[in-house]
């Protein structure tokens, strides 16, 4: 028999001795009577630490039923429109059905206008909204802390101002929450007529610009225009002319009228040559005559036409182009009235408006928070990171042994 064998018989032996002496002693050293033990001990810490996640149940059950500020929601809906289009008209209200990259522009352009700090700040300025929030009459889980920032306060009004958009009616749906109905349906209200001034504002300002554009040409054009005429004018009154053309067509007509007449007395003087002597009396009158109408034409010539001073076709030529510009003037200034109206009709077409779908109204039941669906998220997230410990704590175990 080997030494193994003598020890197991030993072990045995031992056993039955210790039976015989106290069972009961037996019985508690043994190992199945341990891990019966240790079992129970096992199953007594799950059970104490699940009471964990109860407790924390119950405590959510308690702040949601008893506890937790109700809210009430105010919802306005409305479109944005341009005067060009359609849909401005009540009428057109069933063919919102294809939306346009302007309206859908201008919507989400609006919906960041809502969101931002800018508006949240108008509203608290208009109805005191960080105030209502800050109210020591709510709980303290569901107010704003007396304490916060610009950006808590941005954060908190951004959680209980809901915006969405539906691009295939345009519809842009905005949700007012408050602890009091009155006051959601006065923020609903406030921040409609924010919004229609800030949509308002931005269809405005481009026009307005153009129109200010359009207005500078047409006063520099009236300013050129007059000034043109102006020179004009005194140029009239220094040459003593009203229009030299005229005069000139005058003076042509007095020329030809000197040349006809001049031609008419030589003739006349050719045939009484032929018969009477040069120192008849006739014949010197028409000399004297003639020789009148040769230095009247003359004369008549140097007016219309002279190198050394400012003849008539000088003025004229003078007259023609502060004239032309005078002419040049009046078509730019035409034309600035012109691009005035057009643009004046541009900016109607793109004037942009807010038509409102549903109005605000007053709600008669709490919306937020939402009970029965809050107390069984919490339920589910606490559960889910009791089990989640739980497996961490069993794997940390299982590394240690």
């Amino acid at each position: 028999m080997s030494d193994s064998d003598n020890k197991k018989d030993t072990a045995l032996l031992r056993k039955v001795q210790k039976l015989k002496a106290n069972p009961k002693l037996f019985l508690v050293d043994s190992k199945a009577y341990i891990q019966a033990k240790k079992t129970v001990y096992m199953a007594r810490a799950k059970i104490g630490s699940f009471a964990v996640v109860l407790l924390a149940s119950l405590l959510v059950v308690v702040y949601f039923t008893l506890i937790a500020s109700p809210r009430y929601v105010s919802q306005v809906q409305f479109v944005i429109k341009q005067a060009s289009s359609s849909g401005v008209q009540i009428g057109a209200l069933m063919a919102l059905g294809g939306a346009s990259s302007s309206s859908t522009r201008d919507a989400f352009i609006l919906q960041e206008y809502i969101l931002s700090q800018e508006m949240a700040r108008a509203l608290d300025k208009t109805v005191g909204l960080r105030s209502h929030y800050q109210q020591e009459n709510w709980d303290s889980l569901s107010r704003l802390s007396a304490d916060s920032s610009q950006e808590d306060y941005l954060e908190f009004y951004q959680e209980h101002i809901n915006v969405r958009y539906d691009e295939m009616s345009e519809i842009l749906l905005v949700e007012a929450q408050s602890f009091d109905p009155q006051y959601s349906l006065l923020v609903a209200q406030t921040l409609l007529t924010l919004s229609k001034k800030f949509i308002n504002s931005l269809g405005d300002d481009m026009a307005q610009q153009h129109l200010d554009y359009a207005k500078k040409e047409v006063q520099r054009a009236y300013n050129d225009l007059k000034k043109q005429q102006i020179n004009l004018i005194n140029f009239q009154d220094k040459n003593s002319l009203y229009n030299p053309e005229l005069q000139s067509a005058a003076l042509f007509a007095a020329i030809n009228e000197i040349e006809s007449s001049l031609i008419g007395k030589k003739t006349t003087l050719k045939s009484l040559q032929a018969y009477l002597r040069n120192d008849a009396a006739e014949i010197k009158s028409l000399g004297y005559q003639i020789t009148a109408l040769e230095a009247q034409l003359k004369e008549e010539k140097s007016r219309l036409t002279n190198e050394d001073q400012k003849s008539l076709n000088k003025v004229n030529f003078d007259f023609k182009e502060l004239e032309l510009n005078a002419v040049f003037a009046g078509d730019l200034y035409k034309s600035a009235m012109a691009s005035l109206e057009m643009t004046r009709a541009e900016a109607f077409k793109n004037l942009k408006y807010l038509l409102v779908v549903v109005h605000p109204r007053l709600a008669e039941d709490q919306k937020y928070p939402q009970r029965l669906y809050s107390i069984f998220t919490w339920f589910v997230v606490i559960t889910l990171i009791y089990l989640v410990g739980r497996l961490l704590l069993s794997v940390i175990k299982e590394h240690q042994e």
